[in-house]
């Protein structure tokens, strides 16, 4: 300038002749259990505001699959900068089990250069150029050199990172939550050069909502 990172727990009915196991619904997870660690305490307090709990709605099969999300996004865009690649999800979870829709963070490649992205986004020094609007898309686009996944006499790809947010977090948050996911995936990535992403109040002025 998303793979799904949640957590369900299923469980058996009780032990005995003729009862048949029973599949609980999503649980109810804790916001530090969920996408891998990235709610920080300044965006886990919005959240908290925001929802009403610390808890919020998940639905993947095991702890493993979920803290591996990053792991799978980046093995996956590491196999070419292709658009079959694309829509790697990093962290999915709802308000509660009967919501509609998902926050969603996801990760492809993007046949963009940074000067097509606008200029306000471009922040100079680093490697991150940023869409920011008042829409539940938030977008990061990300420098991360791998000359090696570019095909023969193709261009290079900058790597998207979008988030999707029904819940209404402040544009001050989302910037967290893209630059935390964009962290751990890039280090899988094993980009040939140093990037670097902004501190958030660089990025976008300090939030009143958050004080």
């Amino acid at each position: 300038m998303a793979m799904v990172a949640a957590v369900t727990l299923s469980a058996c009915g009780s032990q005995g002749a003729g009862k048949s196991e029973t599949r609980e619904s999503p649980s109810m997870t804790p916001l530090g259990d969920v996408c891998e660690g990235i709610f920080d305490p300044e965006t886990t307090a919005e959240a908290e505001k925001l929802l009403g709990s610390d808890r919020v709605s998940s639905d993947w099969s095991s702890r493993g699959a979920a803290q591996d999300a990053s792991s799978k996004a980046a093995r996956i865009l590491s196999r070419g900068m292709d658009r079959r690649y694309a829509v790697n999800s990093t962290c999915i979870f709802k308000k509660k089990p009967d919501s509609g829709r998902y926050l969603h963070i996801w990760f492809e490649w993007m046949l963009i250069e940074f000067d097509q992205v606008s200029a306000e986004g471009r922040l100079k020094g680093t490697s991150a150029a940023y869409q920011l609007d008042d829409g539940a898309l938030t977008r990061l686009f990300v420098d991360c050199e791998r000359p090696d996944l570019v095909k023969p006499g193709g261009k290079k790809n900058l790597l998207k990172v979008v988030i999707s947010d029904p819940i209404g977090f402040s544009q001050q948050s989302r910037v967290r939550l893209l630059n935390a996911s964009a962290k751990k995936v890039v280090t899988g990535l094993k980009c040939k050069n140093k990037v670097i992403l902004p501190e958030v109040d660089v990025v976008i002025p300090e939030n009143p909502r958050l004080k």
